[in-house]
């Protein structure tokens, strides 16, 4: 709401009413402090800190802060809306790494390690179809319920399934999605010193 002063001036109006606060509590000298919730039933829910995120969005980018691996948020089939046997999963890492997405170009397939650190049988994200993948909620809804791993084994290809937390094995013309990643920070190569002339 803007409130008019004189003839130029345009100010924000600012309501500190018990509504306008909504979940907090608005203090003497315009503090705001978080109050607990309360349910319709009058009871008090406390609210708890729950410490910093595991998972950090930067963007196209979700960040693992316990393993420093950096996923992309979307798997291909939210990106492209198509599915990808394993040698196309390949070539979707190539396409992306040329185009530098999150600021990288080192993207790959997931190991089956690292894959299984992003499953969360507590977390449900809704998935292609209405499934329920055990995926963080940091990661975008709607991705395909197994995406595509590195690692060879002939003709049979890993794939890992968000919904049982397994690491299964596909023909590798199979569909599938793909989730890339990446470890840690790009280290950058020290410069060489200049000559002085």
């Amino acid at each position: 709401m803007w409130m008019k002063v004189g003839w130029k001036s345009v100010i924000p109006e600012i309501d500190l009413t018990p509504s306008s606060c909504l979940r907090e509590k608005c203090d003497r000298g315009g503090k705001m402090s978080e109050v607990p919730e309360k349910r319709e039933d009058s009871t008090v829910v406390e609210q708890k800190d729950e410490g910093p995120k595991r998972f950090v969005e930067k963007g196209p980018v979700v960040h693992d802060t316990e393993t420093d691996i950096y996923w992309m948020k979307k798997d291909s089939w939210q990106d492209k809306s198509k599915f990808f046997n394993w040698h196309e999963s390949r070539d979707y890492a190539d396409n992306k790494n040329m185009r530098s997405i999150g600021g990288f170009d080192d993207w790959r397939l997931p190991s089956a390690d690292e894959i299984k650190t992003l499953f969360l049988k507590d977390k449900e994200n809704p998935g292609k179809g209405g499934v329920s993948l055990h995926l963080d909620t940091a990661f975008a809804e709607g991705a395909f319920k197994t995406c595509w791993l590195a690692g060879d084994t002939s003709t049979k290809r890993p794939r890992f399934d968000f919904i049982e937390g397994k690491v299964l094995f596909a023909e590798e013309y199979a569909f599938g999605s793909v989730r890339l990643c990446r470890k840690g920070q790009i280290q950058k190569s020290p410069r060489k010193p200049q000559r002085r002339r």
